[in-house]
Parts: structure tokens; C-alpha cells; sequence
């Protein structure tokens, strides 16, 4: 969905904006889109410039300074439409995500999660100590990030370079760099739960973790958590044969070895990973979390609309133009929902 400010920028005709969306997100990202994609990019910078190709070589074109202003802005339009829409179905299960305008300030609430003192009375007691509960307020600060690629300004604009190459490079990385945050912040608040009920290390047991989970459940009023982790982590999640349980695999039929979909009553969900600047994936293979999505997300996250700047193509001596595009993004582990993370050490 795209957000009002798009379509505001758009003057309502979101057709290309659209289509960008449906490339990257429904993964259809065949040659012959792109090449649809590339044109498109490009009648949309003469729409919003006002100068159009039509007789003038490439060089005469990309040098007005409204194609200019234009091509930075509709890809900045691109990019915020893209980066939301791809991001937010990995962080729902673990972070309470927003987007805001520079210079802003996202507030979240964190409402209290403990129980009241029940004490004991004697006849004629008319009270005990008085207890009141506050939430607290949260403030998260995005933090600024920025990436400098550089192009050949004219084989870009005269269409011998793909401009959706680039934005799919752009996309890519802030998306990784993101869900890498997010996943840092949810790793260091998982890993401060007390040793206990909450936070179990050994062998993999079926009846432990649905104990972990049946706490979960309960110190959050109630509400049913789910059973997550990285494919590689879910692959310890098998029933145990002495227990009645059996596993059967389908080799002739479909092929396929999947999850545990449940485990009395409680899902089963793969969270998708995130590979470092290391190359190494972020997610362990060897923990399991238990966590509550429907009673308040684990990390709280903010991210401002992105905006880049660039430079002529004669201030480099091999003329080409740096365009260095920037968004701030931050994630922190807070929430009055209660989690429990299984570590497999056999």
C-alpha cells in the first residue's frame, strides 16, 4: 500500500510507483520487467521534470537541471515506497515498526506486565499497602546511514545502464542492514532473560519447551506465544519417537521435509535471516524463542524517509556522479510482553 505521501508526490497517478512495488516485492523480476520497469522510470522523470526527450540527444537531456531534480526525487519515492512494503512482513513477528518524517520523534508506550501483591487479611483489615502501576514512555532516536555508489551519469540516463540494477542493490542492502539491527537488538534482549523457566540451555526436550511456553503464556495474561526461530534452529524442533510421536517423511510424493506447523496448540514460525557484512548469518542455529507478538512486540523500531544528494558528473576526473542516499533507522529491545529463549547445546 502506498502511503499518502507518495501518492501526494505523484499527483495521484501511481501506476510506475506501483509496478516498482509489485517488481521487488511479488518477486517477479524477470529481464523483460526490468526493461518495463527501466522505461517506465524514465517517462516518469520527463512527467515530473516537464522536459521531455523527445528531441534532444542524451547528454542535452540529462544535463537540465529539472531531470536532475527529478531523477533524485523519483528515486527517493521509489525507494520509500519499496523499503517499507518489503521490510515490515519480516520484523512482524518480533518489532513494533513506524516510519516518520525528519526531525520527528516517535514516542512508544510500555504499558506495565506484573501482577498486583494479593496479601493476606485478618478480620477488620480495611487495607493493605497501596500499589499502583505506570506505564513508560519510550522514546526512539533513529540513527543516521548512508550509502555513496557511483555511476556513469550519462550511460545511466541514456538508458545503457539499468537504473532498476541500482535500485534493487540500494533496496537490498538497506534491507539487510535493517533486519540486521533489528535482529542485533532482539538477540542482546533475549539473552539478558534470567537463567530459568525463561531461559533454558541443554539438550533439545520436547516437554521443556512446551513448559517455556505454557510460562510464557501465563505471565502474559494469557495470551498463546508462538514457537520461532531460523530454519536451521527448527530443524532441533522433531518429536521424540519414545513419546509415541513419529515423523514421516514424504520421498516419493511431493519431496518435502517441512516444519512442525504446531506443538500442542502452540505455532510453529521460521523467522527469515539476515546475513552480516561478514557474510555469516545473523540468526543462531541453536536457539529457539518463544515469544508473544499479540501482547506486544519484543523490539520497538523507527525509520525516517530517506533522501540523497549527488555531485556533477565533471567533479570526478573520470566523470562520473556519486549519489550518496541516506536514511535513519534504529531499533531498541523493549516491551511488558514476557519471552523465553530454548539454547541447544547437543
Amino acid at each position: 500500500m502506498l502511503s499518502n505521501e507518495l501518492i501526494k508526490f505523484s499527483d495521484g497517478k501511481t501506476d510506475f510507483y506501483e509496478a516498482a512495488v509489485s517488481y521487488f516485492c511479488d518477486k517477479q523480476q524477470s529481464q523483460e520487467n526490468k526493461n518495463l520497469l527501466d522505461m517506465a522510470f524514465f517517462s516518469e522523470i520527463e512527467r515530473k521534470s516537464g522536459v521531455s526527450r523527445e528531441g534532444l540527444d542524451s547528454m542535452a537531456w540529462a544535463s537540465n537541471p529539472s531531470v536532475q531534480w527529478a531523477y533524485f526525487a523519483v528515486r527517493d519515492a521509489v525507494i520509500d515506497a519499496i523499503i517499507p512494503t518489503t521490510i515490515l512482513p519480516q520484523f512482524g513477528i518480533f518489532a513494533d515498526f513506524r516510519t516518520q518524517a525528519p526531525g520527528d520523534i516517535t514516542k512508544f508506550t510500555i504499558k506495565p506486565n506484573s501482577f498486583y501483591t494479593v496479601s493476606l487479611s485478618a478480620n477488620g483489615e480495611r487495607t493493605t499497602h497501596r500499589q499502583k502501576k505506570y506505564n513508560t514512555d519510550l522514546v526512539v532516536a533513529p540513527i543516521d546511514h548512508i550509502i555513496t555508489v557511483y555511476t556513469d551519469w550519462f550511460r545511466v540516463m541514456s538508458g545503457k545502464e539499468s537504473p532498476t540494477d541500482m535500485f534493487t542493490l540500494v533496496v537490498r542492502s538497506l534491507e539487510n542492514a535493517m533486519y540486521d539491527d533489528a535482529l542485533g537488538a532482539l538477540m542482546t534482549g533475549l539473552e539478558s532473560i534470567p537463567v530459568g523457566a525463561q531461559n533454558v540451555t541443554g539438550a533439545f526436550d520436547m516437554k521443556t519447551l512446551v513448559q517455556m511456553c505454557e510460562t510464557v503464556q501465563y505471565r502474559n495474561s494469557g495470551v498463546r506465544p508462538i514457537i520461532c526461530g531460523s530454519a536451521t534452529a527448527l530443524m532441533n524442533v522433531i518429536p521424540d519417537s519414545t513419546s509415541g510421536y513419529r515423523l514421516n517423511v514424504d520421498g516419493e510424493g511431493n519431496g518435502r521435509i517441512e516444519l512442525l506447523k504446531s506443538i500442542m496448540g502452540y505455532t510453529v514460525m521460521k523467522l527469515d535471516n539476515a546475513v552480516s557484512p561478514a557474510g555469516k548469518l545473523i540468526l543462531p542455529d541453536n536457539k529457539i524463542f518463544v515469544v508473544s507478538p499479540s501482547q506486544d512486540k519484543l523490539v520497538k523500531g523507527v525509520m525516517t524517509a530517506g533522501f540523497q544528494n549527488g555531485n556533477q558528473f565533471f567533479d570526478n576526473a573520470d566523470l562520473t556522479s556519486n549519489q550518496t542516499y541516506r536514511r535513519a533507522f534504529n531499533f531498541v529491545y523493549a516491551s511488558a510482553a514476557h519471552a523465553g529463549v530454548y539454547n541447544i547445546d547437543a
